[in-house]
């Protein structure tokens, strides 16, 4: 993996995120009676483009079935925020991340352990693509399991269009991050 952006680099932190880590939090507004119109929480792999770094694009992609909750709740509002936590890579030996590991040290809410949260409408891609086939190639790539699940499920793949960034990597407080530098970012 990559190594962890400096943290006075935000935009280079948040692609980093997007990019090493398996899965995060989608939140939707829920649609179902007994929790109608409340946040819905709901863990959930994605990539970002293939596994390598040249192949990092910074947007984000769900491969997601139509019987799913949360793509049943975008069906009335497409507006989604996507939680990701670097404390989601604890166990990789690589990785120094003391600053998530729960005791003396740390803690995943510990401002140095990276949380960022992409908001944007999630909108389906066209199965016909270039960009499908690319991005269902990183999926079955990145999670393997997925080339197997039963082809009855409406499955499709999915694409936050970013409009915000939240990133908290340090003391001081969170920032939202400039779109346009985070784009540009090379891993």
């Amino acid at each position: 993996l990559p190594k962890k952006p400096n943290f006075q680099k935000e935009e280079e932190t948040a692609r980093w995120m997007a990019h090493v880590m398996d899965w995060g939090v989608l939140s939707t507004i829920s649609t179902m009676n007994n929790t109608l119109a409340a946040p819905f929480g709901n863990p959930y792999s994605f990539v970002d483009g293939g596994c390598g770094g040249d192949k990092s694009t910074g947007s984000i992609y769900f491969y997601a079935s139509g019987m799913d909750q949360s793509m049943i709740d975008i069906e009335s509002n497409p507006e989604v925020s996507f939680a990701l936590s670097e404390a989601s890579l604890n166990g990789d030996d690589d990785l120094e991340q003391k600053a998530c590991v729960v005791g003396p040290s740390g803690d995943p809410e510990n401002p140095p352990c990276a949380r960022a949260v992409f908001n944007g409408a999630l909108s389906k891609l066209d199965d016909d693509s270039e960009e499908y086939t690319t991005i269902q190639e990183a999926f079955f790539e990145r999670h393997a399991s997925m080339a197997d699940w039963p082809t009855d499920h409406s499955w499709f793949i999915g694409k936050v269009e970013i409009d915000n960034i939240w990133l908290i990597d340090i003391y001081g407080g969170a920032k939202t991050l400039d779109m346009d530098k985070y784009f540009k970012v090379s891993l």
